[in-house]
């Protein structure tokens, strides 16, 4: 008997985008649905026992509720296995309401859920929600199986499948699929295309527009770090699995083709590990002449003079650099990051040399991290010559050896250990040294020090790239007064009109209490030009 699948993505979306540039930032854009792609391709391709796959993104804005879309889309399907992707933590609400419609609908329905939120968390969904099975981890092979089964009793009690049952006789596994050539050819077809609203990573260079056309591939998948804050070894193991190179080149040329692609994302979490295959790739990316980000971080040991250069003519014009701290001792005895402390300063310089736009990812708050070495952290940045910084609260994610640390010594309030409780938005440990108060009031502060009170181009007199930084700030939060008011120092500086930006710097000062605080804080005045601007 064929059978056929409904995949399920669940809402993420944070509804209205967050206004508010003095706070932390959440996701609020639409992106393909690239996990739930990859499963639904690959069935297609190689279920033998599949009568029919689709994939109900419920993220879309439609005039009717999730719940009355799922509903119509059963009743009309008559699905013989529900698939629900569960990538994100905040969706975990939504499983139990459509659940609930699911099993109203059709006792002899099968529900699954997978996700990198399912692996983390599938004893806790199994033992709150009437689902069918959990999968863990990777679920192209896993979904594949259960299809072509012949019985789905029996399918969902085969690895990498979780149920009940096995919670109970705890032997879960976790099977690893090698062959990832036949999963990186995502067939886009398979949803509406222009209904998504992709952005590209924060960048000067980054002017997305209705003649982008951005899409994501991964190319790889495991990760043999073990940095403490980091759940990804949770979801495809420490030992690194490829696409070769060929292949990935050539479904990238596909949808250069079909779709006129001309910005490339790559989620790979060690695009550059394996150096020799890096440079492949990157060298055959060059001929397509499109725009190159990898905003999930690189990390910069493997970065040499041949690899800068092969990238930026690849079409990388901005790079994420996953270095975590400005503490070689946090580094190496707490995060536990295998990186060459002296070799960050001559990367981030190689890259420059290159043309390339160098951004720092920084992890404030971890337990065990000193004052001292916040401030060594602040002023390495600057002496770095970083051209931005990206600063994120510790936060103990579920799958994360921090997750479990906080959770074993009480660190972390037991209102955040529920599903999707966590607020990413706020520094919540509370180790012993680790004051909330005084982590957040470092991030917001050193981010307004090193970015803009000391930005790099603006010192070394780069005032073009300076001035589209700022810019690319002010486009995508107009609340930053830091960002009006340093925009405004670059246009006079270059002898150009800094009257609108001043003035947005006058109002958002004299509104708000934070922003007036932090210009007062770090003495920001408006010379004699400024004032006459915006008098």
């Amino acid at each position: 008997m064929k059978r056929s699948v409904l995949l399920v993505v669940l809402p993420h979306m944070v509804g209205t985008p967050q206004t508010d540039a003095s706070k932390k930032k959440t996701r609020s854009y639409l992106a393909f649905p690239y996990g739930v792609l990859t499963l639904a391709s690959y069935v297609n391709r190689y279920a033998t026992n599949l009568e029919k796959s689709e994939i109900l993104d419920l993220n879309l804005p439609k005039e009717q509720s999730p719940e009355e879309i799922f509903t119509a889309k059963i009743q009309e399907m008559q699905p013989d296995i529900v698939g629900f992707s569960l990538s994100y933590d905040v969706s975990y609400p939504w499983l139990h309401k459509l659940l609930a419609i699911a099993k109203d609908h059709e006792k002899r329905m099968y529900t699954v859920a997978g996700g990198p939120a399912t692996t983390t968390a599938y004893t806790e969904i199994l033992g709150e929600t009437e689902l069918d099975a959990c999968c863990y981890s990777e679920g192209e092979m896993a979904l594949k199986n259960l299809i072509d089964c012949e019985d789905l009793a029996v399918g969902i009690q085969q690895d990498p499948w979780v149920t009940r049952e096995k919670l109970a006789a705890r032997k879960t596994t976790k099977p690893l699929y090698d062959d990832l050539d036949k999963i990186v050819d995502v067939n886009y077809e398979l949803v509406d295309v222009p209904a998504y609203s992709m952005k590209e990573a924060f960048s000067p260079f980054t002017k997305f527009n209705a003649h982008s056309k951005q899409f994501f591939i991964v190319t790889s998948r495991g990760c043999p770090f073990k940095c403490v804050f980091c759940a990804e070894p949770s979801f495809h193991g420490a030992n690194m699995r490829y696409v070769t190179v060929d292949v990935a080149v050539d479904h990238l040329k596909r949808l250069q083709e079909r779709y006129g692609m001309n910005v490339l994302t790559i989620y790979d979490d060690q695009i550059l590990m394996n150096k020799p295959r890096a440079k492949e790739f990157f060298a055959k990316l060059a001929p397509m002449k499109i725009r190159v980000e990898m905003p999930n971080g690189v990390t910069l040991s493997y970065i040499d003079e041949e690899m800068a250069h092969l990238m930026k003519n690849a079409g990388v014009d901005t790079i994420f650099l996953a270095i975590e701290h400005g503490s070689k001792r946090v580094l190496k005895e707490i995060i536990r990051k295998p990186i060459s402390f002296s070799r960050i300063k001559p990367v981030i310089q190689t890259l420059q040399a290159e043309g390339i736009y160098c951004q720092g990812f920084f992890v404030i708050g971890l337990p065990g991290e000193t004052r001292s070495e916040r401030e060594e952290t602040r002023d390495i940045i600057i002496d770095w010559g970083l051209d931005w910084a990206s600063f994120n609260y510790a936060t103990p994610l579920r799958g994360s050896e921090l997750f479990r640390m906080c959770k074993e010594k009480g660190w972390i309030d037991k209102k955040y250990l529920p599903i999707g409780a966590i607020d990413m938005t706020r520094y919540v440990i509370q180790a012993p040294g680790m004051d909330q108060e005084e982590i957040e009031s470092y991030v917001f502060n050193t981010n307004l020090d090193v970015n803009f009170v000391h930005n790099r181009n603006m010192r070394v007199g780069n005032l073009d790239l300076a001035a589209w930084t700022f810019q690319e700030v002010t486009e995508r939060f107009p609340g930053q007064a830091f960002g009006h008011y340093f925009m405004g120092q670059c246009l006079d500086r270059m002898g150009k009109d800094s009257s609108t930006h001043f003035e947005a710097y006058k109002k958002l000062i004299e509104s708000s209490d934070v922003w007036r605080q932090a210009a007062q804080r770090f003495e920001l005045k408006l010379n004699e030009q400024a004032l006459s601007s915006v008098a």
